[in-house]
């Protein structure tokens, strides 16, 4: 009985201790310290933040990235607590940096009009930057010889992309019709009956198109051939669904 008495009267004295403790040394500590008003960083660099936040006794802290279109890589793009609060000194400053914008796939634009090209890019937001002659070239009239950013590269969205259009002379008088969207068995009677010929045939499927129907077609209608120029076709080989193409 003696002895659970005496333990009963440490843990007494022990917990009147740590009261003590609490109420004159941690809670003077905490309600005491400093306060200091958070500066505004969002659009320094990280490196640049981080002192401004030091220098007033704050502890900046890499908050992780996100894409942001407006602020570079690498730039402070949101801060919290955020500027102008008053917080105690030490405390932590989360800061979120600009991993720059997002990066979309270049697409193949060559031998198709600028108009084609346009619609093709607006799917992805790149966009056509410059566009220059191209005289030195066997590729009909109005079509894109090349692109400045190859086809596969990736480019932050709103990337410029810089283009080559022919100019060409006309190198015939046969003007090649429009094929795309036709049957196959029709589109060998129209080339034939212009005295053109078919060329390389290429299949493949398409969630767009009933199988036989070309969907493309090089030279491009309007262009100017001489007889038995070759007309190279895409032909569809069979009609797929979207879910077969993401499996």
């Amino acid at each position: 009985m003696v002895m659970k008495i005496k333990k009963v009267l440490l843990y007494l004295v022990i917990l009147i201790v740590l009261i003590v403790l609490f109420d004159k040394v941690l809670m003077p500590y905490i309600v005491g310290r400093e306060e200091v008003r958070v500066p505004n960083v969002v659009g320094m660099t990280y490196e640049q933040g981080k002192l401004i936040l030091e220098q007033n006794n704050l502890e900046p802290t890499f908050g992780g990235e996100r894409y942001d279109s407006k602020y570079p890589k690498g730039t402070i793009i949101l801060q919290r607590p955020t500027a102008n609060k008053t917080v105690k000194v030490g405390r932590r400053i989360y800061l979120i940096i600009s991993s720059g914008n997002v990066k979309v796939e270049v697409p193949n634009i060559r031998y198709k009009s600028v108009e084609e090209a346009n619609i093709i890019l607006s799917r992805s937001d790149p966009a056509i930057g410059q566009i220059f002659e191209d005289t030195l070239t066997d590729v009909p009239k109005g079509l894109i010889t090349s692109q400045s950013i190859n086809p596969g590269e990736m480019v932050e969205k709103g990337t410029s992309i810089n283009i080559w259009v022919s100019s060409a002379s006309s190198t015939g008088n046969i003007e090649v019709p429009d094929l795309v969207g036709r049957s196959f068995s029709d589109v060998q009677q129209i080339i034939k009956s212009k005295n053109l010929r078919v060329g390389k045939v290429v299949y493949q499927p398409s969630i767009e198109y009933l199988p036989n129907t070309v969907i493309y077609q090089y030279p491009a209608s309007g262009s100017y051939v001489q007889e038995l120029t070759p007309i190279d076709l895409i032909v569809v080989k069979e009609k797929i669904s979207g879910k077969e193409i993401i499996e």
